[in-house]
Parts: structure tokens; C-alpha cells; sequence
């Protein structure tokens, strides 16, 4: 048995064979997380995660959606064919009515991601760069409300996402996913209590491996975040869950453990993180 962590299969990309990907994943004891980017994708994970019992859902507002954003006709659900722009979104009651569903785990994917706002005037940035920061807030206000942990989107600004979350008082459980930061960050990471994730995108070279060699391996997540950066050999392709394998391989590589532990104890921490229980017996 074996987490991805961090998935996508509420985007359109796995609209055409969506029961196929996830009957694979079952036949590989692939354990899966759905992350919510937006209202309606947070929605579609809840679904699936209903429909199958090795899935599971979060509820976030990704960054990149509290900005006018260009249609990404990969990731959207819900499309309005008169615009090439949709409008930014505010995490609301909406949102937080959904956190009640018992197959929720965590609130995210938020965080901080300025990548976005390269096109636009500087005054404009500013101005979505404080929106953005207040979106951040009010999901790390829900996790706490809610006692849920954070799953976290954070790009080149891991300093400012920390100082926040202190300066929310925030004491839960978060994983920065999809981690590409440097080795003092993510001292700094563990040494607040928090979590990282890692993707497929450590297989493309050895760029992390001295940083993967120095976390300790009870505050690893591994994740896929398919779609997006299929590992080796696969990169390129659609990535899926169960490629996920691959990343366990590459940190089992860099630790020199057996690859068996590598998925053991990267599948506990998941549940002990997302505070799920699973029976075994039934996998």
C-alpha cells in the first residue's frame, strides 16, 4: 500500500477516463487525496472521494484563482465560453459548508504563489498580492475553526508564508506540498512542526537530493500532483496516482532504504497527518 498524497483527479483531465485511473489505483493499493484548487473542483473531490473508499477530499482556494486568471482548459470544470478571463473567487460559507463532509481532511490547497501576476501593472499587482495574502488568512482561520490541517501552495515565498501562519497563531498540522525550496527552509519547516511533500519533479535530477537526505523521514508526504510533472520514465505523459511509486523509489535512492519502508512509512504519516484510518483488511 502506498499515499499519493496530493492529486488532482477532480480536474478535466481525467474526465474522458476517470473510472479507469481510479481502478488502477485499486489495483495498485493507491491511497489518494483529491486537492480542491477551487469551489467547484473542491466539490468534484468530494464526489469521488464519496464514491470510492481510497479516496479522499480537501476543500481550498488555490492562490492563482484569487486573481483574474486565464482559462487553463486542463484543470476547469466549469468553463464560461463567452471569456477568456474568470473571475477571481473569495473562500466563503460556500466553502466552508463543505468542510463538514466527513471525507474532508484538510483545507488547502492556499498559500502564496506571485508567479501569477507577472502580467499585470505594478499597482495591480500589489493590490492581488494583498488579496491573495487575505485569502491565506481566512483558510488558516477555517483550519483552526475547523481543526483540520493546512495543505499548502506555496512558490519562492516560503519566508512570507511562515510569517503569516505565526502571525495567525497558527498551531495545526501543514505540509508545504510540492517543495522545491532550499535546505535552510526547510530546516526551518520541521523545526516549526510542519510537514513537506515531494513529486515527481525530484526524479528529474539530483537537485534535492541533499535536502531530501536531511528531513527526516516522519515529516515526508509523497504525492504526484497529477496532472501536472509526471516522474521518470513517465515525464512528458498525463501523470496519475500511481505513478507516485516512482517518487517512493527515488527517496528510497537518496536515504538508502528499502523501498518497502520508504512506502510504509511515508503511508503512516499520511495517516497520521490527514488523521485518517483505513482497514487494512480491506485493501
Amino acid at each position: 500500500m502506498i499515499f499519493d498524497s496530493h492529486t488532482h483527479l477532480n480536474l478535466a483531465a481525467f474526465d474522458k477516463d476517470l473510472e479507469e485511473v481510479i481502478k488502477r489505483t485499486k489495483n495498485e493499493n493507491v491511497f489518494v487525496i483529491n486537492v480542491g484548487t477551487c469551489l467547484e473542483t473542491s466539490k468534484k473531490a468530494i464526489a469521488i472521494a464519496k464514491q470510492n473508499e481510497n479516496c479522499w477530499a480537501t476543500v481550498g482556494l488555490h492562490p492563482s484563482h484569487t486573481i483574474p486568471m486565464k482559462i487553463d482548459r486542463n484543470e476547469l470544470i466549469l468553463i464560461d465560453a463567452q471569456s477568456d478571463f474568470l473571475n477571481p473567487e473569495i473562500f466563503n460559507k460556500e466553502y466552508e459548508t463543505l468542510l463538514k463532509n466527513s471525507k474532508v481532511v484538510a483545507i488547502g490547497e492556499c498559500g502564496l504563489d506571485h508567479t501569477y501576476l507577472k502580467d499585470f501593472s505594478v499597482r495591480d499587482q500589489k493590490k492581488y498580492q494583498e488579496l491573495e495574502k487575505n485569502e491565506f488568512r481566512k483558510q488558516i482561520r477555517a483550519a483552526k475553526k475547523y481543526q483540520l490541517p493546512l495543505n499548502l501552495h506555496v512558490r519562492n515565498l516560503y519566508e512570507e508564508a511562515l510569517s503569516i501562519l505565526e502571525d495567525e497563531e497558527y498551531k495545526g498540522k501543514a505540509v508545504f506540498h510540492f517543495f522545491t525550496g532550499n535546505q535552510n527552509q526547510a530546516k526551518v519547516i520541521i523545526e516549526k512542526g510542519f510537514s513537506v511533500g515531494f513529486s515527481g519533479i525530484i526524479t528529474y535530477s539530483s537537485d534535492m537530493d541533499a535536502i531530501i537526505k536531511e528531513i527526516p523521514l516522519e515529516k515526508i508526504l509523497i504525492e504526484t500532483d497529477a496532472p501536472y510533472v509526471a516522474p521518470m520514465p513517465y515525464r512528458g505523459e498525463r501523470n496519475e496516482p500511481v505513478y507516485v511509486k516512482e517518487v517512493a523509489k527515488k527517496i528510497a535512492q537518496i536515504k538508502k532504504l528499502p523501498l518497502k519502508k520508504i512506502e510504509r512509512v511515508t503511508l503512516d504519516n499520511t495517516l497520521e497527518f490527514f488523521r485518517i484510518k483505513i482497514n487494512d483488511s480491506k485493501f
